[in-house]
């Protein structure tokens, strides 16, 4: 089950407590869903998924409002991994008073034989309906892909004006959407977690949102971890490089003129240091009698460094 999946069958679980939320959503899922195509040289009004749980809500709904309009079949398909696609037929509601009703109420007007829709604006004032069409609309044409792998919602649209609409309902709830033409649709997509757990807070898919609220905890853990662990191996990679280089002077001074006569502070840190070729200067300052801050250490073995390179200009 991918997690789409899982927030439809939430969404198809939630009940409806108002007529008119429940009204709304119905219109949502219309609206969206419903489109026409050519099968046998006729013209069909389809609602097409891929979610068991969104046809069965869909064809309950519509039954009771037009009990004989509405044909539901299913078929098996290859595409990405074997499973079903259902099919509900429209077309006989659009040849019976109940269902022109219906289709009226939620502002489309079909022409069959020209295969076009007409939209009419949709005003929805109150807040649980608004709530309630989105929930329509992402469960006839709305997609999340895994938070585990990325942040990404969208909605495909056939119509532009549909698109606006939705743009516009979900800006009401301050999110963020944004549009993008693929092929024949109109995509209104998200792709920032927070927007994401908004839209889901929005309609309802409550579930849902805890799953991805804990999945972003994880992943925000991880990175955390992730970068803590890049830091300090970028910090002991700089030190062991260091550490080489002033090896590597001190070892030059010791063949050169030994490092016995170097002054007492410049002997003892340079005897540490090759007894220690790992610690870090701080860890090389605790060893000292008395002890030497991180830059008493620095500032010790850039003498040793201008010593050595003193050496070597003189050796050429």
């Amino acid at each position: 089950m991918s997690f789409s999946s899982d927030i439809k069958d939430e969404l198809c679980r939630l009940h409806n407590e108002k007529p008119c939320c429940a009204f709304h959503e119905l219109a949502g899922i219309l609206r969206t869903g419903l489109i026409i195509r050519e099968i046998g040289k006729k013209n069909h009004l389809l609602f097409i998924t891929e979610h068991a749980s969104v046809s069965r809500t869909v064809y309950s709904r519509v039954k009771e409002m037009v009990p004989d309009g509405v044909e539901i079949s299913g078929e098996k398909t290859t595409r990405f991994k074997r499973h079903m696609v259902y099919r509900l037929d429209f077309t006989g509601i659009t040849e019976r008073d109940d269902g022109i009703r219906l289709l009226d109420s939620v502002g489309m007007n079909v022409n069959l034989p020209q295969q076009k829709v007409e939209y009419t604006k949709l005003d929805i004032k109150n807040k649980c309906c608004i709530r309630a069409y989105l929930r329509g609309g992402f469960l006839a044409v709305g997609s999340v892909s895994n938070p585990d792998k990325s942040y990404h919602i969208e909605l495909s649209f056939i119509n532009g004006l549909i698109a606006d609409e939705f743009m516009s309902y979900m800006e009401f709830f301050e999110l963020k959407p944004r549009i993008i033409q693929r092929k024949n649709y109109d995509i209104v997509y998200m792709k920032e977690g927070q927007d994401i757990v908004d839209f889901l807070n929005v309609i309802n898919a409550h579930n849902a949102l805890l799953e991805m609220e804990n999945i972003r905890i994880l992943k925000d853990m991880r990175n955390q971890v992730n970068r803590i662990v890049n830091c300090e191996t970028a910090n002991l990679e700089k030190t062991v490089n260091a550490s080489l280089k002033q090896v590597s002077y001190i070892k030059y001074i010791d063949e050169r003129i030994g490092i016995e006569n170097l002054p007492e502070g410049l002997k003892e840190i340079a005897r540490l240091r090759m007894e220690n070729p790992e610690a870090s200067l701080s860890e090389l300052g605790k060893m000292l009698k008395p002890e030497l801050g991180k830059s008493g250490v620095n500032h010790r073995m850039r003498k040793l460094q201008q010593i050595a390179t003193d050496l070597m200009e003189k050796g050429k």
